[in-house]
């Protein structure tokens, strides 16, 4: 992978953050990515994605892409589920590329 602002090497992390909060909350899916939003209106601050070869090895496209998908706002029962339903997956999608 070359230079990519948004992925840490050491870490094996690749974290993109919109916009910050002192108090953000978060919520992790079955597949290691974070969604971090904000507490009081629920809108999805950034992601990060831990074990982030991993995560590429299984989710790069024949392009050399990935996909993040992610929901625009993070519904209230999430925070207990602590995963993403089929509705609030395909609200937004991020496509990152690395080179």
């Amino acid at each position: 992978m070359a230079d990519d602002p948004y992925y840490n090497k050491e870490t094996d992390t690749y974290r993109v953050i919109h916009k910050g909060h002192p108090s953000a909350s978060a919520v992790t899916n079955a597949e290691g990515v974070t969604v971090f939003f904000d507490p009081d209106n629920h809108d999805v601050l950034g992601f990060s994605i831990a074990n982030f070869s991993k995560y590429y090895e299984d989710h790069v496209t024949p392009e050399g892409e990935f996909e993040v998908v992610l929901p625009a706002r993070i519904p209230a029962n999430l925070e207990e589920e602590m995963d993403f339903d089929e509705e609030s997956m395909t609200t937004n999608v991020r496509i990152a590329e690395i080179y």
